[in-house]
Formats: C-alpha cells, sequence, structure tokens
C-alpha cells in the first residue's frame, strides 16, 4: 500500500512537470515550481527577441533564462572614473566574466555612458575647481572630459557589447512641442554643454564605433515613455537629431539607433499607451525598440492573491504586446518589427535593494513560480483563462498643504513625499509650488529647520532625503543627483545634509523615526543643493509607508521650536490664535484675543521691524490679559509686524496671522 502511494505521488509530480514544460492549451501549468520546470524565457522568445536581464539576480535562474546582461551599476560614470583620468573596469569585467564562463553565448550590453547621476560632478566642471579646472561649468573642459570618458569606457568594451545606452534619462518636463525645451536644465551636461549635450555624446560614441568597424547598438534609455507626453519629446528628439546627422554614419546608420523603454511598471500602468508609443517610435526611420529594466511592482507587505493575479495579467498584457511588435520572424502580425530586446530587472523577488518587497519579479522570494512567469511565457492563454480581480479601495489620505505623500501599497505609482516649500521667488529665489499652488511653509533665510518622519519598511529599508524641483517623482536638483550617495547616516543619527542617505540600523517591516536638522543660508545657487524637500526609498525602492511627518524651525537662543508641518493631522487651524487689532496708541498697541491661561503663561509676543516677510524676534516690553496682549515701547508713526504665538512642551503649537501696528499720538 505504501509502495502504491509513493508510485502515485510521483506520477503526479511527473505529470505537473510535463505540463509546466509542454503546454499546448489553455490548460495552463501549475504555479510553485522552480525554474527548472519551465521553458527557459530566452528559447520560448528566441524567434521574438532576445530575452535578458538588467542588473543582477540569482545566477542558476538567470543563466537558465536569460540570453543577454546588462550591468546595472557596475558601468556606470563613478564606477569607472570616478577620478579624473582613473578607468576602473574590475567590476563590471567580473560581472560579465561569471556569467560568460558559464554561458560562452551569454550576450552583453553597456550601461550607461553620460546621465546626471551617478556621476562625478567634476565631469561637467561644477564648482567647486578640481583637477585644474576652472570649476565653472566651463563648456570646453566639459566636453572633453566627456569625449575622454566616451573614447575610454566604450574603446575597452566596444568589441564585446551588443548595444549601450549612451545617454539615460536626459528629459525633465515634457513639452512635446519643444523637445530642447524638454531637456532637464538642471543637468550637469546641459549646464555645461546645453541642448546639444544629448547629440555630443551620441557623435562621439558612433565615432568610436565606427572607426573600429564594431557593431553596436547606440541607444537613448529613458523612464516614463509609457506616457503619450514624454514619448513624444522623445520621439520628436530622435528624429530631429537623426535627420540632422543624417549622413554621419556608414551604411545609412542613424545617429540614434534604439530607444530603450524602461519597463518600471505597475498594476496602474495603461498598456494600450505602451502600445501606443512603441507605434510612434516604429515610425522613426531605422531605428529600434528595446524594452529594458522591466519590473512590475506590487503593493508592499502581503502577496495577495488578488495581487498576485492582476500581476500576471499585466505582464500578459504588456508581453503580448511586445510579440505583436517583436523583430524576430515569430511576429506575423504585420505590424512594424522593432522590438529587438526585452530585458526583466532581476530572477526573483527581493526583500531588499532594486523592488525589495514589491514582489515585482516572475519567480518568488525562493524562487517558485508566481502568475506572472505564466503571463510572461504563456500571455494569450493566461489573458483567456484569467481576468482582474478587483480590490477594495483604501481610505483616502487627509490632505495638508503643499505636503503630499505617496504610497504603492495604497495603490500609488510609486512612495514616498515631497514638502514644497515656497510660491514666491522674489523672496525664497528656490521657491516652487505644483500646480495647485500650495504651499508647506517658506524658509527663512539663515534658520535651521528639523525633519522628522516615521515609516515603516516593507521591503525597502533604507531612506534618502532630497533636493527636488516640485511634485514629481524624479526632477532633483543637478547637485543633489551629484551628492545623491555622499552623505551617509544610520537609523540613529541626525542628518546635517540633504541629500541624506539612511543605509544603516533598519530592518524589513521594522518602523523607525529619521530625522534631518538643516540651516538654510540662501547661499545655494538655484539648481543646487536646494529646493522642496522629497522623502525616497533607497535604491529606488517603493516598498516602505510613511506614517508621519513634522517640520520644526528650531527656535534660536533658547526660543521654543515652531511646529510647521505635521502630516497626517495638521497644525490644527482651531488651535490657531485669532486676534486683531484693538488700538494703536501712543508708543503702544493693543491685539485681542481670547487668552488660555493666566499671567500669559505659554505665551511668546514676536515683532518684525522691516515688513510681514521681514525677520522677527521675541519682544518681551508687553504685558497679557484676560481679551489680548499690550504692546509697549514702540515708536510713533513706525510700521510694525506682530504675531501671537503659544507653546506646549517646548514646541510651537498654536499661532496667530501677522498684523500690523502702527503707533501714533
Amino acid at each position: 500500500m505504501l509502495s502504491l502511494s509513493i508510485l502515485l505521488v510521483a506520477s503526479i509530480l511527473n505529470e505537473d512537470l510535463l505540463t509546466a514544460k509542454s503546454n499546448t492549451n489553455n490548460d495552463l501549468p501549475p504555479t510553485g515550481l522552480t525554474y527548472e520546470n519551465y521553458p527557459a524565457l530566452k528559447d520560448e522568445y528566441k524567434d521574438y527577441f532576445s530575452f535578458g536581464i538588467f542588473g543582477k539576480g540569482e545566477i542558476e535562474g538567470l543563466l537558465y533564462n536569460y540570453a543577454s546582461y546588462t550591468p546595472g551599476n557596475e558601468m556606470k560614470p563613478e564606477n569607472t572614473q570616478k577620478e579624473k583620468g582613473i578607468f576602473t573596469f574590475t567590476s563590471a569585467d567580473n560581472a560579465m566574466e561569471t556569467y560568460s564562463d558559464r554561458n560562452p553565448d551569454m550576450l552583453f550590453y553597456g550601461h550607461t555612458l553620460a546621465w546626471h547621476s551617478q556621476t562625478p560632478t567634476w565631469m561637467w566642471d561644477a564648482p567647486p575647481a578640481r583637477y585644474d579646472q576652472p570649476g565653472v561649468f566651463d563648456r570646453e573642459t566639459a566636453l572633453e572630459n566627456l569625449n575622454t570618458h566616451i573614447e575610454n569606457v566604450l574603446g575597452y568594451y566596444g568589441s564585446h557589447i551588443e548595444g549601450i545606452d549612451v545617454v539615460n534619462e536626459a528629459i525633465g518636463t515634457s513639452d512635446p512641442d519643444d523637445w530642447k525645451a524638454s531637456l532637464d536644465k538642471g543637468e550637469g551636461w546641459y549646464m555645461a554643454l546645453g541642448w546639444e549635450w544629448v547629440e555630443l555624446a551620441f557623435l562621439k560614441a558612433a565615432e568610436v564605433v565606427d572607426s573600429n568597424g564594431w557593431d553596436v547598438k547606440l541607444i537613448y534609455n529613458d523612464f516614463g515613455l509609457d506616457s503619450p507626453e514624454k514619448a513624444r519629446v522623445v520621439y520628436e528628439m530622435v528624429k530631429d537629431i537623426n535627420e540632422r546627422y543624417a549622413d554621419v554614419r556608414p551604411n545609412g546608420k542613424p545617429l540614434i539607433e534604439a530607444i530603450g523603454m524602461q519597463g518600471h511598471y505597475n498594476l496602474a500602468t495603461n498598456v494600450q499607451d505602451v502600445e501606443e508609443n512603441i507605434k510612434l517610435f516604429s515610425t522613426l526611420p531605422g531605428v529600434k525598440v528595446h524594452v529594458t529594466e522591466m519590473d512590475i511592482a506590487l503593493p508592499p507587505g502581503e502577496l495577495t492573491p488578488e495581487n498576485e493575479n492582476n500581476q500576471g495579467m499585466k505582464y500578459a498584457e504588456l508581453i503580448q504586446i511586445y510579440r505583436n511588435y517583436a523583430s524576430g520572424p515569430a511576429n506575423t502580425t504585420g505590424n512594424s518589427k522593432v522590438i529587438e530586446t526585452v530585458k526583466l530587472a532581476g530572477v526573483r523577488d527581493v526583500r531588499d535593494g532594486w523592488k525589495g518587497g514589491e514582489f515585482a519579479m516572475p519567480y518568488d522570494y525562493d524562487g517558485h513560480a508566481k502568475k506572472a512567469l505564466l503571463g510572461i511565457l504563456y500571455p494569450e492563454e493566461f489573458l483567456a483563462t484569467h481576468e482582474y480581480i478587483e480590490t477594495d479601495p483604501d481610505e483616502e489620505q487627509k490632505q495638508i498643504d503643499g505636503v503630499y505623500v505617496y504610497d504603492t501599497s495604497k495603490g500609488d505609482a510609486w512612495s514616498g513625499a515631497n514638502i514644497i516649500l515656497g510660491n514666491d521667488t522674489s523672496y525664497w529665489p528656490w521657491s516652487t509650488t505644483d500646480e495647485d499652488g500650495q504651499v508647506a511653509f517658506t524658509p527663512e533665510k539663515d534658520a535651521t529647520y528639523r525633519l522628522s518622519f516615521n515609516y515603516t519598511a516593507k521591503g525597502t529599508s533604507s531612506i534618502r532625503v532630497r533636493w527636488i524641483k516640485d511634485n514629481s517623482n524624479g526632477n532633483y536638483t543637478s547637485a543633489d543627483g551629484a551628492n545623491v550617495n555622499k552623505y551617509q547616516y544610520s537609523a540613529n543619527d541626525v542628518a546635517k545634509h540633504i541629500p541624506a542617505y539612511f543605509n544603516s540600523g533598519m530592518v524589513n517591516m521594522g518602523s523607525y523615526t529619521l530625522t534631518t536638522e538643516i540651516k538654510l543660508d540662501g547661499s545655494q545657487p538655484a539648481d543646487g543643493l536646494i529646493g522642496n524637500i522629497a522623502i525616497r526609498g533607497g535604491g529606488g525602492g517603493n516598498a516602505f509607508s510613511i506614517n508621519w511627518i513634522k517640520v520644526e524651525k528650531v527656535g534660536d537662543n533658547g526660543d521654543p521650536d515652531s511646529l510647521l508641518v505635521n502630516w497626517p493631522e495638521g497644525v490644527n487651524s482651531e488651535d490657531n490664535i485669532p486676534s486683531s487689532v484693538i488700538k494703536n496708541g501712543n508708543g503702544q498697541a493693543h491685539i485681542g484675543f481670547d487668552i488660555k491661561s493666566a499671567n500669559g503663561k505659554g505665551y511668546t509676543f514676536s515683532l518684525s521691524e522691516t515688513g510681514k516677510n521681514g525677520s522677527y524676534k521675541q519682544y518681551d516690553n508687553v504685558n497679557y490679559k484676560a481679551k489680548g496682549v499690550h504692546i509697549k515701547g514702540l515708536t510713533n508713526n513706525e510700521t510694525y509686524w506682530g504675531y501671537i504665538s503659544y507653546t506646549e512642551n517646548d514646541v510651537v503649537v498654536a499661532k496667530s496671522e501677522p498684523v500690523q501696528l502702527k503707533p501714533t499720538k
């Protein structure tokens, strides 16, 4: 009887494996098996496009499934030429050798030659002056640095790679009618070389490739190309550059040969927009499409059956579109054949690192297949046998002026927060606000501010505090991008810089309060280390939830701190002190309000002699009475501004609006 049971179990398991290996109808194989029990992605799609990986992954599953490898960080400028003139290729070499030793047929791509992030700022001659450079974004110096870097890195790897991301993420705010105006003007390369920097990089890369007779695809790579507006900008840029340099390369090759569509998607991604943008790019003569860095992130916390199903649906929809525009002979749709390669951004789900805790890959933490794998392998069959499952919407968060908090676990596209610091550039030159015009607060020059926030790690256990230009998810200031890894802290430290990188002392599913104190002295240039405040996951992670945010103005000379931002509760408007000027007298004034305590305990009066937006100082020549505060010692016919604040536990919890005072005889 025991032997019969064993035989039955073995028979069932064997049947599952055979079904997983060879699916010929709508009866999909089971999930939950390891990679070797399914067709290899590279084999399943070899007649459509090359199926590869961007970045690292579990090595056995990587070698089994992927035909190409693109290093995630090892070839970026900060790793290949951190110090001027000293080129280091060891990291990328080691990664490539690891895979080529096991699979001699593995193909390789490069990423990236010119980018605003993870690039030493001396390359575009940003201040301070270094390496005998002027340090003023000098055009001649920056161009020489750009050319030298491309000559050396591409010259070293050119004979070993299929293609390379020459320029990465050059677009800022999209204006479909003007691609040049859409370039991120805060990027260091733009600040030194102007809008021409993109084509200058491609011209040098083409020179290196063509002079050596290499067949290396020159690629422009960017995120957010599911957006019709941004896709149109990239289309116009590539079209214009290729037309102006149509005769530069041999055999009619375009200067920009491929557009890399980063596939950082989620359940809200509109696949119809993705398809329409692929169609748009397909009209560019000689230009191919590479789907790069693909992942479909889910809300962190728990992998629910509903989300797993819906992720499989999204993968299936996208892969079906890619098959319909594939460059290989298996595409018999009659559509343009433009997609040459699709690259996933990993192998299995990870708890830490890129998309940590967001269940973005086709295999789970332990390497067992999810429905996502079935959606990739069998898109038609999956879509025929599955449909989206609706989930209950989360309760909408309370809105606080100028504070924007996002959370993937609540259905947002990303996790983090933006705190808007002003909308009046005549008062605070770096002020920039969203379309709604709301601000959290406007900083005072030379004041010190304390930012504290509490978050729960749901896979992302490192956090960055950054400078950003607006209420976006990527438009960081140029100086921020250059210094993003410079100042590193543990969870218990009080950071003294922005950008601040909290990358130790935190573990998954823990909740932590992180604190940053900075003095805003007004000395930074408009695209320097200044802007709006952004809270982001380290390494691009979105698997975390922000629980609360506070911003306080730190009191000087023993003055109490002032609470400026308190999300989500808000600085309770009911506790604000209503006030009105009752009388201006001879050298004095009286502001009327109902005080909460005898003898004015807890109240402070602050006075400005330099206007409503001037510098306020505590003024002590006052008497508090049952119906207000009596201010003495003022000069007749002079104009003052003053406000009352109320303090509990050394924190200002209520304050009045400033009112004008003008004593007369």
